[in-house]
């Protein structure tokens, strides 16, 4: 028997059961709609919102948000955003931001992957021992010249303990942590050598920098020379100087060469390779090398260096592949580093301060790798202003630019004599 009042039940459900089939898109609730007062509030101050909170509002503006509705003002502030989250946010939130800045009509190349920080970029408390009584420090004298005579008569335990007494009494004493650690390298204690050449790192004295530099080439530091956390330290690396340039670069890779020198760094090698000419110098380097690396990145002079990781197994810390441009004469217009004595003395300072305070260095690198093409112009120059040496200095390097027009002669009495 045909139930005329189920029917009508029937044909009601299917009926709405199409309805919701068939609805349009933008019937449905809207993940950018209610979030979208939110979220420009965090797209307008990105550098103060919370990573999370900015990460969602990309994803949500990525998937729904109605363009042709944003007024010109919304557009310039969700790309603000977008763009900080891009250059600035994890891996996963520089692909949301991508995707998302590209509804704008802004398309950016994929951001490489962050590297992991190192050893070295990991807060950790600085060394800072107060200073010892008058009488501590004498004693500790003692101890010291006890230590050091053991150590000669490669009696590397003995000397060490004696050493660690005095250290007790004067904790500050930059002569005892560095024959502590010169001892514990030839005992094979590199740990504990480490942590003393760090602790005369984080001292940030002149004296403590030049043992540092000294510890590159000491033979009691042979066993551990070639470790990455040595070469953090004390900035020791194997460096590599590729010429793209042909002849006309070959001035700006004998100024790369007197640098390193003065800087008390180990020659670096020298190589041809004029098949990939370059305008701008690139600097190639390993995690420990990079408050190095920003000095030297510095002082080649060019805002368009380039800063690239160095992958692979290559025996080599750094490597700077030379490159400039050429005037309407086949010159080159940028001839590498300074090497008026008193350039050369400011770059041995900013060395010095980049041993002392890494961090700051390290950071204008971090910034540098995470830009989009990775050139220090994107992130400001790291001229002066890098390793905070100040007008003082950046008056030295214009001073010593004047000096060197004044003609052949005055050139050659500038020549480096030695620091």
């Amino acid at each position: 028997m045909f139930d005329f009042a189920r029917s009508l039940v029937v044909a009601a459900v299917a009926l709405t059961a199409a309805a919701t089939l068939a609805a349009p898109a933008w019937a449905a609730p809207s993940a950018w709609k209610a979030t979208e007062a939110t979220c420009m509030g965090l797209f307008g101050a990105p550098d103060k919102a919370d990573d999370v909170k900015l990460l969602g509002c990309a994803d949500d503006f990525a998937g729904d948000a109605v363009i042709d509705q944003l007024t010109a003002k919304d557009r310039t502030t969700a790309e603000k955003g977008l763009r900080y989250l891009y250059e600035h946010g994890s891996d996963k939130g520089a692909k949301v931001a991508r995707v998302a800045l590209q509804r704008l009509g802004i398309n950016l190349p994929v951001r490489a992957p962050k590297a992991a920080a190192g050893p070295a970029e990991q807060a950790r408390p600085k060394y800072d021992p107060p200073e010892a009584k008058a009488d501590d420090k004498k004693t500790a004298e003692k101890s010291y010249k006890d230590g050091v005579a053991l150590l000669k008569k490669k009696k590397w335990k003995d000397g060490v303990s004696i050493l660690q007494k005095g250290l007790e009494k004067d904790p500050r004493s930059e002569k005892i942590l560095y024959n502590m650690a010169c001892g514990e390298a030839n005992f094979d204690d590199k740990k504990a050598c480490f942590v003393h050449l760090q602790n005369l790192a984080d001292l940030g004295t002149d004296y403590s920098s030049e043992l540092l530099i000294k510890a590159r080439t000491d033979a009691d530091m042979e066993p551990v020379r070639e470790e990455s956390d040595f070469k953090r330290i004390t900035g020791y690396m194997r460096a590599q100087v590729i010429n793209t340039v042909g002849d006309p670069g070959d001035p700006g890779v004998e100024n790369i060469m007197k640098l390193f020198d003065k800087l008390s760094l180990k020659k670096p090698d020298k190589k041809e390779d004029e098949a990939t000419p370059q305008p701008h110098p690139t600097v190639v380097f390993k995690a420990h090398s990079k408050a190095q690396v920003a000095v030297i990145a510095e002082l080649l002079g060019d805002p368009e260096t380039k800063l690239e990781p160095l992958a692979g197994d290559s025996k080599y810390d750094v490597i700077i592949r030379w490159g400039t441009t050429l005037d309407e004469k086949g010159k080159p217009t940028n001839l590498g580093p300074e090497t008026a004595d008193e350039a050369i003395a400011n770059a041995r300072k900013k060395q010095n301060k980049a041993l002392a305070q890494p961090e700051q260095a390290i950071g204008k690198v971090n910034k540098v790798l995470d830009s989009p093409n990775r050139a220090i112009s994107e992130v400001g120059k790291m001229k002066d202003r890098v390793l905070g040496v100040g007008d003082k200095a950046k008056g030295a390097v214009d001073k010593a630019k004047d000096l060197e027009k004044i003609g052949d002669k005055a050139k050659d009495a500038m020549k480096i004599k030695g620091l």
